[in-house]
């Protein structure tokens, strides 16, 4: 290439370097934001913090919808539930009232027993039984019996008992007395005596020297004593006892009985004969100290207005 040639193109090259150089900036040099940008960026940074915070904001709000959808599902299994609960309560109101109505009705029932027991209780009787040496008490020798039952049945009472024999007595009779304390509303005269007894049997011995016993069944020595049929009762040997003693005495005695309640069991009249007339037993003593007898009985008690409905007849 000519010399004419080469030094327009060098001229052209140095030229658009130079321009070049003038219009890139240095490296390291600060680039100046203008007062837009500034603006644009603020603008921006707030849209997007605003935006986070709405991200959040929704996603909390995403979570409470699930957490009250899930609530809602589980109040509304309680509250089937609970209907259920209430249907199957109505459902069981006729049964439940049936049952109220037969507890009651039980209740009643229980209540009529109970009254009919303290009536029982009130109105219980049991027989007595009292030796008499001639016509006084022997000390402590009074026996009851088991109550007497209301449905015909009879109460036996069965004791031994020890008679002090004073000195001197002669032939002096032993008498057995039978009695009723009763709460019933019978007992208050012969046509409506309380209570009926009779003498099973009845032995009597002396246990002390010069002490003696007589009496008894004579034809038949060593034979008990026993009451006879008693026409006035259907030939059953018991008798009747026209009047009742109160349960307890104005001055409580356990050692006593109203003896004008009584009926004499030994009473000859009312004793079966063997081979002779039976008649009491009698002791004596001329030991010149006190003696002793014993005396075995047995003695049966019926009621004479059973009644299987009313227990204070």
């Amino acid at each position: 290439m000519s010399h004419a040639v080469r030094r327009p193109v060098l001229t052209a090259a140095v030229a658009a370097c130079s321009l070049a150089m003038v219009g890139a900036p240095t490296a390291g040099a600060k680039t100046k934001i203008s007062k837009t940008d500034k603006a644009q960026n603020t603008a921006i940074k707030k849209v997007g913090k605003a935006t986070t915070k709405a991200g959040k904001t929704a996603n909390k709000a995403a979570k409470d919808a699930t957490k009250g959808i899930a609530d809602a599902k589980t109040a509304a299994g309680k509250a089937d539930g609970a209907q259920a609960g209430v249907n199957a309560v109505l459902g069981g109101v006729p049964q439940i009232l049936d049952g109220l109505k037969k507890l009651a009705d039980g209740l009643t029932q229980a209540g009529a027993g109970l009254t009919k027991l303290g009536s029982a209780f009130a109105a219980a009787e049991y027989g007595t039984v009292k030796l008499q040496l001639g016509t006084t008490d022997v000390p402590g020798a009074v026996f009851n019996s088991s109550d007497i039952p209301d449905d015909a049945n009879a109460a036996t009472l069965t004791a031994t008992a020890i008679v002090p024999v004073p000195n001197g007595a002669t032939a002096v009779p032993i008498r057995l007395l039978a009695g009723v304390r009763s709460g019933e509303s019978d007992g208050t005269g012969a046509a409506s005596p309380v209570a009926s007894a009779g003498l099973v049997s009845m032995t009597a011995a002396a246990q002390s020297p010069a002490t003696t016993v007589a009496g008894g069944n004579p034809g038949l020595a060593g034979v008990p004593l026993t009451s006879k049929p008693n026409d006035a009762a259907g030939g059953a040997p018991v008798y009747a006892i026209p009047d009742k003693a109160p349960r307890v005495d104005a001055t409580p005695n356990p050692f006593s009985f109203p003896t004008d309640k009584t009926i004499d069991l030994t009473d000859p009249a009312t004793l079966q004969p063997f081979a002779a007339p039976a008649g009491q037993f009698t002791v004596s003593n001329v030991s010149g100290a006190t003696g002793f007898a014993t005396v075995t009985f047995t003695v049966r008690f019926n009621d004479l207005t059973a009644s299987a409905d009313d227990v204070t007849a």
